[in-house]
């Protein structure tokens, strides 16, 4: 968020995990490894090429990875967690190239786009480059690790800042981007793409909201009409507020801050370059952080300014199908926390669907809409019994949209949400448990899911997926894993234990609208697949539908305790 005033292609080996002892004594390595030591054993293990050692068992290897990005988690930033994240990322790297699983890989560059973050710190422009290269090598795609490459060196060449932890500066890693991309300059992308990418870039190396939202087809007729706002929407809280701008089409914009004098309110506006109002209100007065949304002619077209009540964050995004501009304000940043963890008291459950959005439906005619809100009170009258505050996005059967979803989570200060589904597919056969985070993803059945609970085209929500790289942070992204971890282990060992036939699905990313701007972790739960005979059954049952909200409610007590 920004303050408001203030190198070829190489294919992963495909011979499977290569298991066993790293050496004798590999065993306990790996079962008394800490501090120290469990980072040099990382270290070791990440290492390729000829005499490489051995991966220890895959779940021993996971169990290592997962244990030092703990540590750099819990050392928040500066060089030490830039060390460990990294170290992190290279192991599960190594385990990516061995076993092939393009989940090890999505964590991988999760984590070396963590250590990356802070471009002044030492050892952020190595894990930069590191995560170019493997971007490049996921895709299999020699011009994906030029633009990765890039999009590195427009955050750390142009620095002239001296690092911060050792005060001196970046220049060998810079030079090293530049060979890399010197060795892929046979790949290198159209200069359409090369743009995009700075404009996709602010001085801190963020990705911020484009000035044009969408290709322009050359050989398209200009419109008659020009661009029009709809309509104005709004959901203002105390410390965060939503602002959504919908438009009939997509249209240019712009972003900026201001501060008329010193003792008016800051605000920021959008330009929107040769978009009409219409009969848009002009003047709409808010309570809380944003105390007020004006919309007015400009000499471009038009301006929204909202007015902000002291110094705040702010995000801007967009979405298509309805193409709408997004506007995100919080007093704190989403995200952030403290070198002490939050106490967990409010927990906000997101009943999908509802109204006239039925969402799928299975053969006997059981409605996704009734199964997630009939689940989502059961999981609610749990934890309330165990001394939490729960919220319902919705209590009843209606329609709430997905950007007043996250605006309720922001605006009640929720410290989870969890966002309650039922899957479906063409295939009837199709089954299982599944739990998604907030990501970028390559995976077409991902998209799909994606699609269909955006209730868009899988196109508009692989454009989404191109935007959320810059809107993730990573310390929420990783609590947000955690959860869905806990979530997808709850869920598959009681419905294992209750049918024993039950699909483990595993934790995906992949780019839902509802989980945009969450300033919490918060994950998408597809409880199971309507469209499978024997699933729909299940959901459709007061026993499945009690051990959904049990799996829940248990992940939720789980998360709580740190486990």
């Amino acid at each position: 968020m920004a303050p408001l005033l203030g190198a070829l292609v190489a294919a992963p080996a495909t011979t499977g995990c290569r298991v066993g002892p790293v050496g004798a004594d590999a065993g306990a390595d790996v079962a008394g490894a800490g501090g120290g030591n469990e980072l040099a054993l990382v270290r070791r293990l990440s290492m390729g090429g000829l005499g490489a050692p051995l991966l220890p068992p895959r779940a021993d290897a996971l169990a290592l990875a997962e244990s030092v990005e703990a540590r750099a988690a819990r050392e928040g930033s500066g060089m030490r967690a830039v060390e460990l994240h990294a170290a992190a990322a290279a192991l599960l790297t190594r385990i990516w190239r061995i076993d092939g699983r393009d989940r090890d890989a999505t964590e991988a560059l999760e984590l070396y786009r963590a250590a990356a973050r802070d471009a002044k710190v030492t050892g952020a422009c190595e894990a930069a480059v590191a995560a170019a290269e493997l971007e490049g090598d996921v895709a299999r795609d020699a011009e994906t690790t030029y633009a990765a490459l890039y999009r590195a060196q427009r955050r750390f060449a142009p620095a002239s800042e001296p690092v911060a932890d050792a005060g001196r500066s970046d220049t060998a890693c810079r030079r090293a981007i530049d060979d890399a991309l010197a060795d892929v300059a046979a790949f290198r992308p159209a200069q359409r793409t090369l743009d995009a990418i700075d404009e996709g870039l602010d001085v801190a190396g963020e990705a911020v909201v484009p000035l044009a939202a969408a290709p322009i087809d050359a050989g398209a007729s200009e419109p008659a009409t020009p661009p029009q706002v709809v309509r104005i929407e709004a959901w203002p809280g105390r410390d965060a507020a939503r602002i959504v701008v919908v438009l009939d089409r997509p249209a240019a914009y712009r972003v900026g801050d201001e501060l008329l004098s010193a003792r008016a309110a800051p605000s920021t506006f959008l330009d929107l370059d040769g978009v009409d109002l219409g009969a848009t209100p002009r003047d709409l007065a808010e309570s809380g952080v944003v105390t007020r949304v004006r919309a007015e002619a400009s000499s471009t077209g038009s301006r929204v300014s909202i007015d902000i009540d002291g110094r705040a964050w702010r995000r801007v995004f967009y979405m298509y199908d309805p193409y709408r501009v997004v506007v995100d304000v919080a007093r704190r940043l989403p995200g952030s926390v403290g070198r002490v963890p939050r106490d967990l008291a409010r927990v906000v459950l997101d009943p999908g669907h509802g109204g006239r959005d039925t969402g799928a439906v299975g053969l006997g005619g059981l409605r996704e809409k009734d199964v997630t809100l009939d689940i989502a009170r059961r999981v609610s009258v749990i934890l309330a019994g165990q001394g939490l505050r729960v919220i319902l996005t919705r209590d009843d059967d209606r329609f709430v949209s997905l950007e007043e979803r996250t605006a309720r989570a922001n605006e009640s200060a929720a410290d989870l949400f969890v966002s309650i589904h039922c899957n479906a597919s063409e295939s009837k056969s199709r089954r299982g448990v599944e739990t998604y985070v907030l990501d970028t993803t390559r995976d077409e059945i991902a998209a799909r899911v994606a699609a269909r609970e955006n209730a868009t085209t899988q196109a508009a929500t692989a454009e989404l997926a191109s935007i959320l790289g810059g809107l993730r942070l990573a310390d929420q992204g990783q609590r947000s894993r955690r959860l869905a971890r806990l979530l997808d282990r709850s869920a598959s060992s009681a419905l294992q234990a209750r049918y024993g036939d039950v699909v483990d699905g595993g934790v995906h990313p992949a780019g839902f609208y509802v989980l945009v701007g969450a300033a919490m972790p918060s994950v998408l739960f597809e409880t199971s697949y309507i469209s499978n005979p024997v699933e729909e059954q299940r959901l459709a049952s007061e026993d499945g539908r009690q051990l959904f909200a049990d799996a829940v409610a248990n992940a939720v007590k789980a998360y709580r305790e740190g486990r």
